[in-house]
């Protein structure tokens, strides 16, 4: 298998070796059941890390292109396999929200909400938080037994442990994003890195759009910062974008936040395909991504790469 890599070009090496697979697939030269080459002989051939063969043979995957079989490499998908993964009854209806100042307070809407799961026999969906391990105690105290277990109490610079800020750049970087450690800062969870973010680049008065639904904390925020929002409804790819295209014309935005990864509340993930066609209108109108994907570390198959690329 040939792939010509660019490697003066802006984009990943692995987003390009990505196309080039896809591109085969489709002109009918790779066929259903082929197996793709093994990440060591690919990564050897095209004198790449090994990891980049990995992001691309990923993204594939999470395209539903190709499928990992455990202990025999990557495959290309059939047909039908590709068109189940691709059926869904998800189908709301397409109307977009405005809020209006003063209709429904988010603390009106949230407080039925906590009310509720002091129910007896009631069970919350709406938590994000994985269950601890039941060993969590254990783990605790063999961590502070440590001879550098100092290295959990020293004041910190503000924007976080140095240590902690190399080893997500790193993580990020395997993605293919251009990132340093110098420019991170962690925060004490999403929440408190969407409020940094929209405080940034809403003021009071501003038009931002979200989808519709969207995770309740996003709002919060923005109704506190006096931002006027803009419900733009989901697909069964993602946000509606002939819509989102409408209202970027006529209200002109200054946010367009968006869950690509695991949307809370309705769980979909977003296509490489649905991902690109985003940026491309909000580069067209000039109105920056707010791109949250607070869940995209707890993922079990691949997904793919964040909209940024």
């Amino acid at each position: 298998m040939k792939i010509l890599l660019e490697r003066q070009s802006h984009k990943p090496i692995y987003l390009q070796i990505r196309d080039r697979i896809s591109s085969l697939i489709k002109s009918g030269a790779l066929k259903s059941g082929d197996r793709l080459p093994s990440i060591r002989s690919l990564a050897e051939s095209l004198q790449v890390n090994k990891l980049t063969i990995i992001e691309a043979y990923n993204v594939l995957e999470a395209d539903g292109i190709v499928s990992a079989r455990q202990g025999s490499g990557y495959f290309v998908n059939s047909v039908s396999l590709k068109s189940a993964n691709l059926e869904s009854t998800f189908a709301p209806a397409q109307n977009v929200i405005i809020t209006k100042p003063g209709k429904c307070s988010f603390y009106e809407m949230y407080t039925p909400l906590v009310q509720a799961q002091t129910q007896p026999g009631m069970i919350n969906f709406g938590y994000g938080y994985p269950r601890p391990p039941k060993d969590i105690n254990l783990i605790a105290r063999r961590a502070l037994k440590q001879e550098d277990a100092d290295i959990f109490f020293p004041h910190e610079m503000p924007q976080g442990q140095l240590t902690l800020c190399r080893q997500i750049a790193q993580m990020l970087v395997h993605q293919g994003l251009e990132v340093f450690p110098e420019n991170l800062i962690i925060t004490n969870g999403s929440q408190q890195g969407l409020s940094l973010a929209m405080n940034y680049y809403v003021q009071s008065g501003d038009w931002v759009i979200v989808e519709a639904p969207t995770y309740y904390g996003a709002i919060s925020i923005l109704e506190n910062l006096g931002a006027k929002i803009i419900g733009i409804p989901m697909t069964a790819e993602g946000m509606n974008l002939d819509l989102l295209e409408k209202y970027l014309h006529s209200h002109r935005p200054k946010l367009i936040y968006t869950i690509s990864t695991f949307h809370n509340p309705t769980g979909l993930t977003t296509t490489q395909t649905h991902r690109q066609q985003l940026l491309a209108l909000a580069e067209k109108y000039e109105c920056p991504i707010l791109e949250d994907n607070a869940y995209e570390g707890i993922n079990f198959d691949a997904v793919p790469a964040p909209i940024k690329l």
